[in-house]
This record gives C-alpha cells, structure tokens and sequence, in this order.
C-alpha cells in the first residue's frame, strides 16, 4: 500500500507520512505515523479517525465511507486544533508527464 500523507493541520503533531502498519480495522487498512507511531489513521465504527491510540484522542475524523483515507472528501475537527488536514497518497516514482518532456527533449 501507498504511504499517507498528512498536511495543514492545525494540531501540527498529526503532520507527516504514515506508513500501512499491515493490521486492518474493518478490512481496512491502519497507518501509523512515522513521527510518532501512537498517532494513526484508522477505520473504526463507520468512519476515519486521525487520533493518538495511547490517549483515544481523536484529532479528525471522516465518515466518507471509502478504501482509504486519502479518498476522503470531508474531514471534520474532532478535539483537535482547526483547520482541518488534507490526507493525500504519497506519490511514488517518476509522474508520466516527466517521461514525457523528457522523451520529446530526446533525453530517454
């Protein structure tokens, strides 16, 4: 699975990468921040929450019914600090419009 990126939130500690932690929750999958592992995205109970396992609290939550946190639409304030994050899959590799230029500048 791709990594998650996190960004613009208010309650800065739940910015950064999280990585797929391989467990699942509701037969999806759980990151755990890089940073600090107690902080994790999870599916529980109809929606995602960005919280601290260790303390329960819920930073942000969504209860956008999707795959993974990044397809999320909607983010909402939990007991965090606004604004709210933006959630976004971590973009891996060379994007194609790259290849491309490159390719009609003859460099291949």
């Amino acid at each position: 699975m791709a990594n998650i990126i996190v960004s613009g939130a208010g309650s800065t500690e739940v910015n950064g990468t999280y990585v797929d932690t391989g467990q699942l929750s509701g037969n999806r999958p759980i990151y755990a921040n890089n940073a600090n592992s107690d902080i994790e995205i999870v599916w529980d109970g109809g929606a995602w929450f960005i919280d601290n396992m260790s303390t329960q609290f819920i930073y942000y939550f969504s209860y956008d019914d999707v795959a993974t946190p990044d397809l999320c639409t909607t983010w909402e304030v939990g007991k965090g600090e606004p604004p709210v994050p933006t959630v976004t899959k971590e973009v891996t590799g060379v994007p194609k419009h790259f290849l491309y230029y490159a390719r009609m500048r003859g460099n291949q």
